[in-house]
């Protein structure tokens, strides 16, 4: 994907989030989500946050500022439009962008700037599908592009999550039809690719993604491996 396809992808996401919530009436918004402790409106907040804050990082890197933008607080109460506001914020970033981007300097470390409109794509399309199950919608699927940006991290991302385990070498493999993945656990810590016995598990595009997120069911083994994100 080109960088105006990834932009395209992580706007279109945020933006249909804040469609979505502008329709909520506000009990509906006190209603929980799959994010432990989170309300509806905890969530958007939360998406609001993280698309101003990251959104001023594309801007510090065009104007070769390396240090990340810090936390910030959000004090609008029209959450739909603050996240248009937070969406109109990334695309000027991008309609004054320079010849090449540098890295991009995100509060959780530098990206190329591909990576991290992926990692934004992932961050919003996630979030969309969390707040379409707490408004009931239960076959909610994951985007293409979100679902294309959660396997496209691969191993990277299983190693990122990956937690230690009290057993001895074990590879997890997780099969879907546009990807397998595997991820060792050597006995003291986990490595990329595969190195013992494998333990398989096989689905959906769409169930895969989900269970690197730990969003869906997952077996003993995946549970005590990865920490939900």
């Amino acid at each position: 994907m080109t960088l105006d396809n990834l932009l395209t992808a992580a706007t279109d996401e945020a933006l249909a989030f804040a469609d979505l919530l502008e329709s909520l009436d506000p009990d509906q918004r006190r209603s929980p989500t799959p994010c432990a402790g989170w309300t509806i409106d905890d969530l958007a907040d939360h998406v609001a946050v993280v698309c101003f804050r990251d959104a001023e990082a594309y801007h510090r890197a065009r104007a070769q500022i390396t240090t990340p933008p810090g936390e910030l607080t959000l004090t609008n109460p029209d959450l739909p439009a603050a996240i248009r506001l937070a969406v109109g914020h990334l695309q000027a970033a991008f309609d004054q962008a320079p010849s090449q981007w540098p890295v991009i300097p995100a509060p959780f470390g530098d990206f190329p700037v591909a990576a991290a409109l992926r990692s934004l794509i992932l961050e919003f399309g996630v979030h969309l599908d969390d707040l379409k199950v707490a408004t009931g919608d239960r076959r909610s699927t994951f985007s293409p592009a979100t679902i294309e940006a959660i396997l496209g991290f691969g191993e990277l991302f299983l190693l990122r999550q990956a937690q230690p385990l009290e057993s001895g070498p074990v590879t997890l493999r997780l099969t879907a039809p546009s990807k397998s993945m595997a991820i060792t656990w050597t006995g003291r810590n986990w490595v990329q690719g595969a190195g013992a016995d494998e333990h398989r598990v096989e689905g959906s595009d769409d169930a895969i993604a989900r269970l690197m997120l730990r969003r869906g069911e997952a077996d003993d083994l995946v549970g005590a491996a990865i920490r939900p994100l």
